[in-house]
């Protein structure tokens, strides 16, 4: 139930046009807090001590890291956002 929720909120989302909004402004906001930048260089790290390592392995050792580089502020702001299109559209109770 929770996942058909889920994938119903995100096709909405994406047709009202506001998943662009949401990701562009995101992405901006991760480029200005120079998350990138840390990523990449995680990234690189990686990839440097360990020379077979693929895209797959890669991601999981950084994808924890990089989830907690993201600023507080940054999560608060794209949940706000969220929030306020989901009390467009759904109706409580």
């Amino acid at each position: 139930m929770e996942s058909s929720m889920k994938a119903q909120i995100q096709q909405y989302l994406v047709e009202s046009g506001n998943y662009e909004k949401i990701s562009a402004k995101l992405n901006d906001k991760l480029l200005e807090d120079g998350w990138m930048d840390q990523v990449r260089r995680l990234t690189m790290n990686e990839i440097e001590s360990d020379k077979s390592a693929n895209f797959a392995s890669i991601l999981a050792k950084i994808e924890p890291q990089a989830l907690d580089l993201v600023d507080q502020k940054t999560k608060d702001e794209v949940m706000a956002q969220i929030r306020a299109f989901l009390d467009e559209v759904v109706e409580t109770e």
